[in-house]
């Protein structure tokens, strides 16, 4: 049996402005070459997990750390970081929060160059980590540039340029559509049989890990529930934690759907491109009537994110018309769209700006010149709709990922507009908080209001879509029921989408 390559040692860490333990008490042993996947509600300790690992914990986050642990025979908490980051490359939930160089190339080189690499290993490395990942065509661009898919990809490249025997991911493919995610860790498998690498992933879904690991650790409010193989974890139900771990599968809607035929939004041959590059959009056409409930699919960089900016105001079409509710949304300001159109952006965080979370569902309505009696009805409701009554007083960027969302949701909320639009809402969110916002769309549609989503979440749109669109190359490629487009996977296929396929829950309770 292999050596391990990770052990912890109860280990224990509570970050220095927490009241609890982030981690607690946790030992197990990782052998060199496996794949471990750390599953876990959000909250549950995974960041934590994978942070201790390349020596962020304890060297540059402060808090106090108890136990020991060991990563290729090193003590991280007496070993530099710099000599830990030759050992393990390490890709962050949100990949904006690694890139800051202009080039694609110098993202990838820039580590390497302050390892004092020699040039002609760096060309190597950095060639080589662009084409394993898709991303050789893109070597000149910007990053920001790129989608969010493509970004994900990119930091991936950057980690695996440094590897030497480990590589760290948390929640690698959060962004990635279907097609990308499994390309994604289909490679990270071939690398991982090639190169001997040690791979460990943080993920809330067990769906995108349990064919490719062979372990899963599960985490529950920073203890260990449960270290066992796949099969073990998904097939036998264990009293060890109340987290749910799910496979997708094809289920009728759990919504009642109202048939009406008054549009909601309208686009008509609708043009776009990027500092005057390539059509992202091309000729797109869409009727959205008024209470659908639409998502809207496709590959990243397909134009799907694009698209809804131009609905809510924030870009402004090349060429093509836009009408919202019959008035011309050319003609309206993006404070006028945003009464009619609420958008919920891909990056809550780039929403969120105030104090609290009452401020910052109230900061719109206070620049709407509404008396602060409105003001208040209308936040107290819109937080009491999303389930944040209880944490009107928080920062929010202290929130969870799932409550940060819900904050952004409901500033939109209080603008009081009929038509929701969200950007994967459930990208980073676990089970539990995927099911609590999805049904608290759910219950707006009951109401009458027109939901879209974008999302690669495919178990989604089989559970609470009404209608499919699915995007490729900037156009509406198909466009029907989700039974009718999943019952056609090879055309689905091409535009990168998997369909969800049979399977199960599992609760661990």
């Amino acid at each position: 049996m292999p050596d391990p390559i990770i052990k912890f040692e109860d280990i224990s860490w509570k970050y220095s402005h927490e009241k609890n333990q982030a981690l607690k008490n946790i030992s197990l042993e990782i052998e060199e070459g496996s794949f471990v996947a750390v599953l876990g509600e959000n909250g549950s300790g995974k960041t934590t997990f994978c942070r201790l690992l390349n020596g962020l914990i304890p060297h540059s986050i402060s808090g106090k750390l108890t136990g020991k642990v060991t990563v290729d025979g090193n003590i991280t908490a007496s070993t530099p970081v710099v000599k830990l980051t030759g050992k393990v490359g390490m890709v962050f939930e949100d990949p904006g929060t690694q890139l800051f160089t202009a080039k694609v190339y110098d993202e990838v080189a820039f580590a390497l160059e302050n390892m004092l690499f020699s040039q002609k290993e760096i060309t190597e490395k950095v060639d080589w980590a662009l084409a394993v990942t898709g991303l050789t065509e893109f070597t000149d661009f910007p990053p920001a540039a790129l989608s969010g898919g493509q970004k994900q990809r990119l930091a991936i490249a950057a980690a695996l340029a440094m590897a030497e025997k480990i590589l760290v991911l948390d929640d690698p493919v959060s962004q990635l559509d279907p097609m990308g995610a499994r390309e994604i860790m289909s490679l990270i498998c071939e690398l991982r049989g090639r190169l001997g690498l040690t791979v460990v992933t943080a993920s809330c879904s067990g769906e995108n890990v349990r064919e490719y690991a062979d372990r899963i650790c599960v985490l529950k409010n920073g203890s260990l529930a449960a270290y066992d193989t796949p099969e073990n974890i998904f097939s036998v139900l264990k009293p060890v934690a109340s987290c749910a771990l799910q496979i997708p599968r094809i289920t009728e809607s759990k919504i009642k759907f109202r048939d009406n035929t008054v549009n909601g939004i309208t686009v008509e041959c609708l043009g776009y491109s990027y500092n005057g590059g390539g059509l992202i959009l091309d000729n797109f056409n869409l009727s959205v009537a008024d209470n659908e409930f639409i998502v809207i699919a496709g590959q990243n960089g397909c134009g799907k994110t694009t698209l809804l900016k131009n609905i809510s105001g924030l870009l402004r079409p090349l060429h093509g018309n836009i009408f919202i509710r019959g008035k011309d949304a050319g003609k309206m300001s993006i404070a006028g769209i945003a009464g009619e159109v609420g958008f919920v952006m891909q990056d809550p965080d780039r929403q969120l700006f105030t104090p609290t979370v009452y401020d910052e569902v109230a900061f719109a309505l206070r620049h709407a010149f509404l008396n602060e009696k409105e003001i208040q009805s209308k936040t107290e409701e819109a937080l009491a709709e999303v389930g944040l009554s209880d944490k009107r007083g928080t920062f929010p960027p202290s929130l969870s990922r799932a409550d940060r969302v819900k904050t952004v949701f409901a500033a939109v909320l209080a603008m009081g507009p009929g038509i929701i639009m969200l950007d994967e809402p459930a990208a980073g969110l676990d089970h539990t908080g995927c099911r609590l916002l999805m049904d608290i769309l759910a219950g707006l549609h009951q109401k009458g209001f027109t939901i879209i989503i974008v999302t690669h979440n495919m178990n989604i749109v089989a559970e609470y879509a009404r209608r499919l669109i699915v995007m490729k190359a900037g156009k509406v490629f198909m466009d029907g029921t989700p039974g009718e487009l999943f019952s056609r996977p090879e055309e689905l296929t091409t535009a990168g989408i998997l369909p969800p396929t049979a399977g199960f829950s599992v609760k661990i309770r």
